[in-house]
């Protein structure tokens, strides 16, 4: 599991002068055990935002440019590139000489030097999102598209991890040793661990106001025994949109890619608190939500596309016509997140971690979800889960309306 030190310390103050060595060391020797502690500005050392002030044909390459590009020196250098997204004005990474790649996305980093590239001398790359390890943050949609930063805060000539506010140091957990502690599969469980560590003060979740009507939203649980809680929440005036980039550097800084607004920050609730949730598309629910087990023949494709033949040993999400999601595992591809979704239900529930196990292990699904779930999770974590979710939908979208909330 990954883990983001700057995360951590939202919610505890950690000791000023507290090292990313002597953090490993404490942890390991007092809880679970660090396999690394990744400084992310150290894989970007010597890669800065430019912005390209000109960019003219290459006499001897039809497809090559040759860019000046201002990175925050004295004097513009002059860069061949083969982007072909290229243009004046445009705000990029840019690896200076001396700083390392990897060229085309692949094999080890290389030095970059000074050289000439069909007879005109190229002092420094302007990068492609894959060269400097961040083709999730910014996906190419062609090939040789190199990044472009245009619309960010940022400066020419800031280191671009500072710039994108990716300077962090990634706590690599072994998931082994976590077993035995659910608490702790969230960066807020981790933060109250740490928090006793250094006899610090953990900060407390803010709790938010919830609709006291149900009207509209009927939940069943038709298997107590393997649901414990389940919580509804209705909520309109989402979008499908992309999320602010401080969401989406958030999540990819600890391995999740970024999908759009309201998955994200279903993704970013569950790495915070350690309490999945989800979120269905309201008008493709027909009627009551019903926790039950699956009937036999059913079938159910999931958000990847892959087509389950559910048995009565599953535990589903179903509406009164058809199973919805696998429990505590994944969604279904048609009662998600869709690019028309204006309303969702927001699910918040707790799901016995041997049913979910089974479930996961037959079909061969390990996801997120399922391996909190598997660990045991607390009831009383979908508190939490519910304050925050509501809190970042209603700082997300300004027009949101709470409109239902149910808790079984």
């Amino acid at each position: 599991m990954k883990l983001s030190l700057n995360w951590i310390k939202k919610y505890v103050d950690l000791p000023d002068d507290l090292t990313k060595t002597k953090l490993a060391y404490d942890l390991t020797m007092c809880t679970v055990e660090v396999e690394d502690a990744i400084d992310l500005a150290e894989g970007l050392a010597g890669v800065v935002v430019g912005r390209i002030i000109s960019v003219n044909p290459h006499p001897n390459a039809d497809k090559l440019r040759i860019c000046m590009v201002d990175a925050g020196e004295a004097e513009p250098v002059q860069v061949v590139c083969g982007g072909c997204n290229l243009y004046d004005g445009q705000y990029i990474a840019f690896a200076k000489v001396g700083s390392y790649v990897r060229w085309h996305g692949e094999g080890e980093p290389v030095e970059i030097k000074p050289t000439k590239l069909r007879g005109e001398m190229s002092s420094g790359m302007i990068c492609a999102a894959a060269e400097i390890g961040l083709e999730d943050l910014f996906p190419a949609s062609r090939p040789n598209e190199i990044v472009d930063l245009d619309g960010l805060d940022i400066k020419v000539g800031q280191p671009l991890a500072k710039a994108l506010n990716i300077d962090d140091i990634i706590l690599e957990i072994d998931n082994k040793s976590l077993t035995n502690r659910p608490d702790l599969w969230g960066h807020y469980g981790m933060a109250r661990e740490l928090a006793a560590i250094y006899g610090k003060e953990l900060k407390p979740i803010s709790p938010v106001a919830l609709p006291d009507g149900t009207d509209g939203l009927e939940i069943v649980i038709d298997d107590p025994a393997r649901c414990s809680r389940y919580a509804g929440v209705v909520i309109k005036n989402v979008r499908n949109i992309p999320s602010p980039f401080a969401l989406q550097t958030m999540l990819w800084r600890v391995g999740q890619r970024p999908i759009n607004l309201p998955v994200d920050i279903t993704n970013y609730v569950m790495l915070a608190s350690g309490q999945p949730t989800h979120a269905f598309d309201r008008t493709h629910i027909h009627g009551a939500i019903h926790v039950r087990t699956a009937k036999a023949g059913e079938k159910l494709e999931l958000l990847d596309g892959s087509l389950l033949d559910l048995t009565p040993e599953d535990l589903v999400i179903a509406d009164e016509k058809n199973p919805v999601a696998l429990a505590g595992i994944m969604g279904g591809k048609l009662d998600s997140i869709l690019p028309e979704t204006t309303e969702v239900i927001l699910e918040v529930a707790n799901f016995g971690a041997l049913g979910v196990r089974r479930s996961a292990q037959r079909f061969d699904l390990r996801t997120e979800a399922s391996s909190r779930y598997e660990k045991g999770a607390d009831p009383q974590r979908v508190d939490d889960a519910l304050a925050m979710a509501i809190a970042l939908l209603k700082e997300e979208y300004p027009d949101v309306q709470i409109t239902v909330f149910d808790d079984k």
